[in-house]
């Protein structure tokens, strides 16, 4: 299994408009893609600054998806982007099934 991590910031008050577009676009867009397993989202506390645990069955799979699909993906939200997000892969050694509470996005 292997792992993107994206890291960027948002706008001043687009969260909640990050928030949306990731569950209603990007959430939708990645579960399409060959290999995709799962995303995590975290946001920093006190921030406006996302990361994303992105989750793949095989590094080939991952690196599809990034050099084909996520700069198209990441067009979609530059209106709410600082900049262009850091994406860094890494292979997973070990991992644990866990469950986590979410709060709903209005």
């Amino acid at each position: 299994m292997y792992m993107l991590f994206i890291d960027g910031g948002l706008k001043p008050g687009k969260k909640d408009e990050f928030l949306k577009a990731w569950s209603s676009q990007i959430l939708p867009m990645l579960k399409k893609q060959d290999g995709f397993v799962d995303e995590i989202l975290l946001m920093e506390e006190g921030s406006e600054k996302p990361c994303g645990l992105c989750f793949w069955k095989s590094k080939e799979q991952a690196e599809r998806y990034r050099r084909d699909v996520f700069p198209k993906a990441i067009q979609s939200l530059e209106h709410l982007l600082t900049g262009a997000p850091d994406m860094r892969g890494f292979e997973v050694a070990a991992a644990e099934t866990f469950n986590v509470a979410v709060r709903k996005v209005a």
